[in-house]
């Protein structure tokens, strides 16, 4: 016989698993900063960090605000992290704030969360790629 695939669980069953009645108070703490993360800031939320995710490009389409796609290629990894920052904050109108935590995170954190041997693209990266040769010369 085949196994059912598992439903997927509601916030309120995994919060009663994860919370005991005898959770330590660091715990709930510790859950309720994972639950502020966002992958889509509002104009009014207080934006403390950035994280760099790599995930399936289907995954993301909705999910995030700044995304590119990796696809197999030859580009190393510290270049293509900073391909793909430099894309973002180039081809889109990103806030000044957003603009800034982009810029903070580390090359090590990029280049830890990404694919090896990848082509970074995305809507408008040529024409960003033309725009910044044309400003060096």
């Amino acid at each position: 016989p085949r196994a059912e695939p598992r439903k997927p669980r509601r916030p309120e069953e995994m919060e009663a698993e994860l919370e005991p009645e005898e959770a330590s108070e660091l715990d709930r703490d510790k859950l309720q900063v994972i639950d502020s993360l966002t992958a889509l800031p509002r104009d009014d939320d207080a934006l403390l960090f950035a994280v760099p995710v790599c995930a399936p490009y289907t995954c993301m389409s909705t999910s995030y605000k700044y995304k590119v796609k990796l696809t197999p290629g030859t580009g190393k990894r510290g270049k293509s992290a900073k391909q793909a920052i430099d894309a973002l904050i180039r081809t889109l109108n990103v806030p000044p704030r957003e603009r800034e935590m982009m810029k903070a995170i580390t090359d090590q954190e990029n280049v830890s969360t990404m694919l090896g041997n990848v082509k970074v693209s995305m809507p408008g990266l040529a024409k960003a790629q033309q725009a910044k040769k044309k400003k060096k010369k």
